[in-house]
């Protein structure tokens, strides 16, 4: 396994932990008790949100002991080097965006169509410095 290949799956295993997560999480949210006033969860959300949580993990579990019995190590990427200090900048404006998603939930009032449009807005920019980010580092991977 190249060095790239070993990274790819290690950011996947990442990548399926964090999504196993998210699915505990939202397990959670609709197995906690009904309120009155609001439309009630299908019964089967909680379990199917904790089945997918299980999948994630187990599939997470998989890879990192492929990548256990593999020497080889992650590739790297240094951000020291040319173009690591735009990685940096794109990966806060990202977090930044994202923050701003769920700050523009507290200022706008609910269900109004100038916060839903800022909500959008930033979670786009958000998405196109994530993966900006992610396709520079590569590039910068592999001209190392």
């Amino acid at each position: 396994m190249t060095p790239e290949q070993a990274a790819r799956q290690k950011s996947w295993m990442l990548a399926l932990i964090g999504g196993g997560l998210a699915c505990l999480y939202t397990a959670y949210q609709y197995a906690k008790p009904w309120v009155p006033g609001t439309e009630p969860a299908p019964d089967y959300a909680p379990y199917l949100f904790g089945g997918i949580a299980i999948a994630c993990f187990v599939a997470a579990a998989l890879l990192w002991s492929r990548l256990k019995k593999d020497p080889t190590p992650a590739a790297v990427t240094d951000l020291s080097a040319p173009g690591g200090k735009t990685v940096k900048i794109l990966l806060v404006i990202g977090f930044a965006g994202m923050a701003g998603t769920w700050l523009i939930g507290y200022i706008t009032p609910e269900g109004e169509p100038l916060g839903l449009s800022l909500s959008i807005a930033s979670l786009l920019i958000a998405i196109v410095c994530f993966v900006s980010a992610g396709r520079l580092a590569k590039k910068m991977r592999r001209a190392e």
